[in-house]
């Protein structure tokens, strides 16, 4: 047993790769992003459309919109803090990873992730043959 490795039992047999970290430090700040999309439908929900200079029908699609987006995504963003290492969890965060790099914002994180997160010593993390 090793006890570097969160969780005894799994195929991997050296310490933990960094890359582990900040993934979860990725996945984190996409939860706050996507956590503060579904708050601020709140915004069109509550206040009057006079105010937001638009029609009622207008302001619900625009906060059902920002709901129906926010909430699934921030969700998605969790599940990797619960999840086994598997060999499904490794392609589930490679999707997760593949979600930021869909703007440009994100490439600075996301390319360095994808980049170490193809490495060997993470697939075998996950239980994956190198």
């Amino acid at each position: 047993m090793n006890p570097q490795h969160p969780f005894p039992g799994t195929p991997h047999l050296g310490p933990v790769p960094g890359v582990l970290f900040w993934f979860k430090a990725y996945c984190v700040l996409m939860c706050f992003i996507y956590l503060a999309v579904a708050l601020g439908s709140l915004f069109f929900f509550l206040f009057p459309a006079e105010k937001l200079e638009m029609g009622q029908t207008e302001a619900w699609i625009i906060g059902g919109v920002f709901l129906g987006m926010g909430v699934p995504l921030f969700a998605m963003f969790l599940v990797p803090f619960f999840a086994p290492f598997r060999p499904w969890a490794w392609g589930y965060a490679m999707a997760l990873i593949c979600i930021g790099m869909l703007s440009p914002c994100f490439w600075p994180i996301c390319i360095p992730l994808m980049i170490y997160w193809l490495k060997p010593e993470v697939k075998g993390l996950f239980g994956l043959r190198v």
